[in-house]
């Protein structure tokens, strides 16, 4: 299946994936140890589709996937690859694959099996040659990483920094309500300010133009409507004097090549509001075995006295309702929109390990620490 053995012991071994094409041979041995591990939150962005896709368009240095193989069985695995540091090119860093565009990034590990990503870790520190620097961002308050390095024991010269990361929005559902099958239930748990404006809005907006609600369904329709997505995306951060996330090319033509596969796999939730004809609001969503929320949106600021984001999102969240999520999740960021919908919050985690008796090593993990901190600091002024 493309796994190169490297290490054995008790019917386990340690095998690395350096090649994409390898990996594209055992998706379904992912897919496997996906729906069976303990991931929920992260489960979307470390799906082989979205791992996979991001490393082709955006990848750069060298593939690292580390897993726990057991015969043809995987119990764990790390989406890793290598790369130099953008801050300190001399040092070298290892980071989750989907660095900088996935809300979320973990090991992946079989239910039952947790103790097994321990391996994965005592692998990294057997091979110090091959890394200054191991910086993973976007990291669940659960995170199998994180607390299966909690309990080892470190071995020596080797240090280890957690930092707390940006706020996690998000609603538990329950598309049961009152005895009846009906979705709407989160309504109950939002502002009554909310509650009252979507009414409102919904009753504006009816009254004032041709209202129509779409769902892109087909490949065709999703590249039109990620084009759609795109172009309000653009034109509301252009007001603000930013570029948005969507600026690059490389960037656009990865989520062109990610939402067909997302939409092949039955993921894809990718909503359209239309107002006269015109394109008013846009919402770039996902549902995965339970686990719904969306990933960006976009809003014609023209259309703003009528609140079509809000409106949509409404929308959004009852259709996912609907469809039984358990959870749905604004994803990273503090807007203080999302509270009003009735949300919990959690809090990401940045890891950084490194190697303290070597120089460069301590200072790429001081310079990744200070810019991680930095970056999140504008991030949070931002969002005020």
């Amino acid at each position: 299946m493309g796994l190169t053995s490297l290490t054995r012991g008790l019917g386990q071994r340690i095998a690395l994936i350096t090649d994409i094409a390898q990996w594209q041979l055992w998706q379904s041995a992912w897919d496997d140890l996906l729906r069976h591990s303990t991931a929920f939150e992260a489960r979307l962005f470390l799906s082989s589709e979205w791992l996979t896709t991001w490393w082709q368009h955006l990848g750069r240095g060298s593939l690292l996937v580390i897993a726990v193989a057991d015969g043809d069985h995987l119990l764990a695995a790390a989406p890793l690859f290598v790369a130099p540091s953008f801050l300190l090119p001399m040092a070298r860093l290892v980071r989750l694959i989907g660095n900088g565009k996935a809300d979320y990034g973990d090991f992946l590990v079989r239910q039952g099996c947790e103790e097994v990503a321990g391996q994965i870790w005592r692998w990294l520190f057997a091979h110090r040659s091959l890394w200054h620097l191991v910086a993973l961002h976007e990291l669940p308050e659960e995170s199998v990483a994180l607390a299966t390095l909690r309990e080892l024991t470190l071995p020596p010269h080797i240090a280890v920094c957690e930092l707390r990361g940006e706020v996690c929005h998000r609603i538990p559902l329950n598309a049961v309500r009152c005895g009846q099958n009906e979705s709407g239930s989160w309504r109950l748990k939002a502002t009554k300010r909310l509650q009252q404006q979507l009414k409102r809005r919904k009753r504006q907006i009816s009254q004032t133009f041709e209202v129509r609600f779409e769902e892109a369904e087909t490949p065709e329709e999703v590249d039109r409507a990620l084009e759609q997505l795109f172009a309000l995306h653009r034109l509301r951060w252009g007001q603000l004097k930013q570029t948005g996330v969507f600026l690059s090319p490389k960037v656009r033509r990865f989520h062109h090549a990610f939402a067909q596969k997302a939409l092949r796999r039955g993921w894809l939730r990718l909503h359209l509001l239309f107002l006269n004809g015109a394109i008013a609001a846009a919402y770039y969503a996902f549902h995965c075995d339970g686990y719904a929320g969306f990933y960006t949106c976009g809003f014609h600021p023209a259309f703003a006295r009528y609140s079509p984001g809000k409106v949509l999102l409404a929308k959004v969240i009852d259709a996912a309702e609907g469809e039984g999520a358990q959870v749905f999740d604004f994803m990273r960021g503090n807007e203080t929109y999302k509270a009003e919908f009735g949300t919990i919050v959690v809090h990401n985690r940045h890891l950084f390990v490194w190697q303290s008796d070597k120089a460069l090593s301590r200072l790429a993990a001081l310079c990744h620490r200070f810019a991680t901190r930095l970056t999140l600091r504008i991030k949070t002024a931002a969002q005020r």
